[in-house]
């Protein structure tokens, strides 16, 4: 019997509570309808119990801050996406803006609030297509900035998805540039062009990133020298006729480009009129998915590491595990057609594409905790947050459960992204909610563990791991949920030297 039907069966015979043995939360049961104004503005989210959220930022507020240091920040900074974060102590927050025209880069130091514009295209301007004609990050226009990455060498990737020419650019000096002019950018002439949206890397330094396209690619960047993303081969992910419809089983990973970034194919890769590495791609027949999206990274029970990445338009998350150098193996890691979910439904269903129907619809972004548990972040409006259990890390998850849901039509919820400060606090963007004037905002959503453990503070692990068990006693928490906050307590860095 499959895995997948096993759980199904396992459900008929086990209640909810009993199967969801990975998720340190209670789940949801049904998604948030509507909120009004004032809810909206202080609690956009419906969570589970012993979780809260608090406000970080806005586009009205770092413009408030901008008038007062006699400065401007960018009417255009919108569509607030996929953050990251950097410096020494993660005390930066690096945000890139998804518009058309005019898009760039914000830095906020969530120590002090102060922020700082990186990157700002100029409207006026045409996007450069020719990186050979004396560019200049001061004078060209960009567009559609999705992601923000910060890389192995402590530099940061921001790049163009559905705008601009799908063109990536990296950030040499991005905690120490006071602004635009000392921002040390430069064009990554080596990164094929196609519509950007999920970068990750893997142990080795290994760059993976997508298409977002209804036919989209899966790529892998290997540089020539470590650490140096200005030289390398490009491969892209090519099944060998596995599953239905060709998506998934044993895979290999075929170069489009040699380990100098020369093409190898009749298509130009580096084409940034017309998304050439998408045409180079079909050319060694690399796997087409319907809207990759977004990348994530964790290691599987076999020791191997595992790439997940969401195809929005199927309603399926992905898991490839990275085998060796030339092949992997492309597996369904959750379906919303397929999998079950912790309540008792089975499959836990689409909703039918409503936003106020209970299902998994639409899968955008992914995100991993320290513990390895995948978060998968709908591109919804409004959007709910779920945890996919994965109990045996095999690459198919046994469920799902519904963590958090956004409460505004308008918005979705975007950049989900883990403190690495604390393995209970959450980042997330509320992105361009219309009813509120596309105010995107920066929200923090937290377990109450984080208040009174205090990741930062605690003297060494073992007495983190501790006041995380005595925490949950004192909450009332046990079983199966106590279990699943103590094993994300010791996979954190929290008072390790």
């Amino acid at each position: 019997m499959s895995k997948k039907l096993i759980a199904a069966a396992a459900l008929v015979a086990m209640s909810g509570s009993a199967y969801a043995a990975g998720s340190y939360f209670e789940p949801l049961s049904a998604p948030n309808t509507a909120t009004d104004a004032a809810s909206f503005n202080n609690n956009p989210f419906n969570l589970p119990p012993n979780f809260s959220q608090e406000f970080v930022a806005s586009r009205t507020s770092l413009a408030a801050d901008f008038v007062a240091k006699g400065e401007v920040y960018p009417a255009t900074f919108g569509n607030w996406d996929m953050l990251d974060f950097g410096g020494s102590n993660a005390e930066y927050i690096f945000i890139p803006h998804e518009v058309g025209d005019g898009a760039g880069l914000t830095r906020l130091n969530r120590n002090t609030g102060e922020a700082v514009v990186l990157l700002q295209g100029i409207p006026a301007h045409p996007f450069d297509t020719d990186p050979t004609d004396g560019w200049d990050h001061m004078n060209d226009n960009f567009g559609g900035l999705d992601p923000a990455k910060m890389t192995p060498a402590g530099t940061l990737l921001t790049a163009e998805e559905w705008a601009g020419g799908g063109r990536m650019f990296e950030l040499l000096n991005p905690t120490t540039a006071t602004g635009q002019l000392d921002a040390n950018w430069r064009w990554l002439t080596s990164i094929p062009s196609v519509s950007h949206e999920g970068v990750q890397f893997d142990k080795a330094g290994n760059m993976y990133f997508v298409d977002e396209n209804s036919s989209g690619s899966i790529y892998r960047f290997e540089p020539k020298t470590a650490n140096d993303l200005s030289k390398g081969r490009t491969s892209v992910l090519v099944v060998n006729g596995g599953g239905v419809d060709g998506a998934v089983g044993h895979a290999q990973w075929v170069p489009i480009t040699d380990m100098d970034s020369n093409a190898i194919t009749t298509a130009d890769p580096f084409d940034y009129t017309s998304r050439g590495g998408r045409a180079a791609a079909d050319e060694v027949g690399g796997t087409g998915y319907c809207r990759p999206e977004d990348l994530s990274v964790t290691t599987l029970a076999s020791g191997n590491e595992a790439l997940y990445f969401p195809a929005t338009c199927a309603q399926i998350i992905y898991s490839v595990e990275l085998i060796d150098e030339s092949n992997a193996v492309v597996r369904e890691f959750v379906n919303s057609n397929v999998t079950p979910d912790v309540l008792g439904n089975n499959p836990v269903g689409t909703g039918g594409g409503n936003a106020s129907v209970y299902g998994l619809n639409n899968p955008d972004n992914v995100a991993a905790d320290v513990a390895g548990n995948v978060f998968i972040i709908e591109d919804q409006n409004p959007g709910d947050i779920w945890m996919a259990i994965d109990e045996d890390k095999d690459g198919v998850a046994e469920s799902v459960a519904l963590f958090a849901s956004l409460g505004k039509y308008g918005s979705e919820p975007t950049g989900f992204k883990n403190d690495p400060r604390d393995p209970f606090i959450w980042y997330v963007h509320v992105q361009h909610p219309s009813t509120h004037g596309n105010n995107d905002a920066l929200w923090i959503i937290k377990h109450d563990i984080a208040d009174e453990c205090g990741c930062q503070s605690s003297k060494n692990h073992g007495a983190y791991v501790s006041c995380v068990a005595h925490a949950a006693k004192d909450m009332g928490i046990s079983g199966s949920i106590k279990q699943a906050l103590m094993k994300v307590a010791a996979k954190s860095s929290c008072g390790k030297k």
